[in-house]
């Protein structure tokens, strides 16, 4: 979420106050694309907040620079659309890409009966909730999305599963996922996402050691991005096949039958991590994004537990329900799977191992310092995957960086530290409490 996009309620109720310019339409202004190109924006014209995207763009979008028109690709890598940062290396081409692959939305007819669900656990959740306000650069999630919101407050059944059919290539999505910024981009230069999806097959294939890493010192380290052929010799190395639900819509390059989403490398990569560590047989994830890790580790010998705001527990058990996985929910019987709000934390539960990605450093600080004196108390081990960069959060705080609020903490020991294979600017992390011994 950017930072314009944090500060948008305060930036509109400015709106109320008289100004002395507003700026000009342009001729090409699109409505329906500015909502497509900016979830904030979107999030805030259905909720009410300003009447339409054109008022937003008159008022804020143009001195905010905020995208109206699909972007023309350049002859940069990733086109002027996608950073240089998103690929490993500095590739001189692509050369033959595989096709972008769009799912249309999978209705099934248990669809209502999994939304009642969904709805049961968010009232229940509702009911149980603390006091205190959310904060922080998700706070927007349990207010803003009204449609969504009124559905699950209605009851309305029909209508949340409508919603929630699409997720990958919606503004539910919006920062857990690629979503319908990303899909409307991926549809207008599918070349450069196909390029970014093969770039994270090597990333991933070079963390397993199936392909070697290049280096600048020795050889064509720029040489041209080629197809990772063999995914067979991945799989084996993973211990698991690369598949992935038909479940939301997904989207990016078909492997056999199937549409694998970008995003579920970097899951992939950490269940192997995971796996690895052998830590025991109960984990639980902080911020479980849609439940695409979660879906890796499904094992009938292990128990998952997601821990989560309960606007996001909805999503995660939208995609692992309709992924045919037996899930419990807030207020339900238990199962080996269970989605639960954040402050289940408290709960008397010990897990082996706890894992946090990209998510702890945008809470606020409090909170952030809470969970990690919590995992201590619960688990051995904690295992992070997150970025360092100490941004603005709100206008309030600025973003935390988990090796510091570990050393605040003063109960862990550092097994691992190293840069995260799967996304530049990431950092991968294996603490113990201090009274354990190391595993395995």
């Amino acid at each position: 979420m950017t930072a314009a996009g944090k500060s948008l309620a305060a930036r509109l109720a400015g709106l109320v106050q008289p100004r002395r310019r507003a700026d000009a339409l342009p001729a090409d202004f699109d409505a329906d694309l500015y909502l497509d190109l900016n979830a904030d924006v979107a999030m805030a014209v259905e909720a009410g907040h300003i009447a339409s995207a054109a008022e937003h763009w008159v008022h804020f979008g143009r001195r905010e620079s905020r995208a109206y028109r699909l972007p023309a690709p350049t002859g940069a890598l990733g086109g002027g659309i996608v950073g240089a940062s998103t690929f490993r290396y500095p590739y001189r081409a692509v050369g033959a890409l595989p096709p972008m692959a769009f799912a249309a939305p999978a209705i099934g007819p248990d669809d209502e009966a999994i939304a009642a669900r969904l709805i049961a656990a968010w009232r229940h959740s509702a009911a149980a909730a603390p006091e205190a306000a959310e904060e922080g650069m998700w706070a927007a999630r349990s207010t803003g999305f009204s449609a969504f919101h009124t559905a699950l407050r209605a009851g309305d059944a029909r209508a949340l599963a409508a919603l929630l059919a699409p997720l990958f290539q919606s503004h539910l999505a919006h920062g857990i996922a690629m979503g319908r910024t990303t899909a409307t981009l991926a549809r207008h230069a599918p070349e450069i996402f196909a390029a970014a999806w093969c770039d994270r097959l090597l990333r991933l294939a070079e963390a397993l050691g199936v392909e070697p890493v290049r280096c600048p010192e020795q050889g064509d380290f720029a040489r041209p991005l080629e197809r990772v052929g063999k995914i067979e010799r991945i799989e084996a190395a993973l211990g698991f096949r690369l598949v992935f639900p038909d479940v939301g819509a997904p989207y990016g390059v078909r492997l056999r039958e199937k549409i694998l989403p970008e995003h579920a490398f970097s899951h992939a990569y950490a269940a192997w991590r995971i796996r690895g560590l052998n830590p025991g047989p109960r984990l639980a994830e902080i911020g479980g994004g849609f439940g695409g890790l979660a879906w890796f580790l499904r094992d009938e010998g292990r128990s998952y537990t997601i821990l989560d705001l309960p606007f996001t527990n909805v999503l995660q058990g939208w995609f692992l329900l309709k992924a045919g996985l037996s899930v419990s929910l807030a207020g339900e019987p238990e199962a080996r799977l269970r989605v639960l709000p954040w402050w289940e934390i408290h709960r008397d539960a010990r897990y082996d191992l706890v894992i946090n990605q990209d998510s702890i450093p945008e809470m606020p600080p409090d909170a952030a310092a809470m969970y990690v004196a919590r995992i201590r108390e619960i688990a051995p081990l904690f295992y992070s995957v997150n970025q360092e960069a100490a941004a603005a959060n709100t206008e309030a705080f600025r973003q935390g960086i988990v090796p510091n609020l570990v050393a605040r903490d003063g109960g862990y020991r550092r097994l691992g530290r190293n840069p995260f294979w799967l996304r530049d600017g990431y950092v991968e992390e294996i603490y113990a409490r201090r009274d354990t011994e190391p595993p395995g």
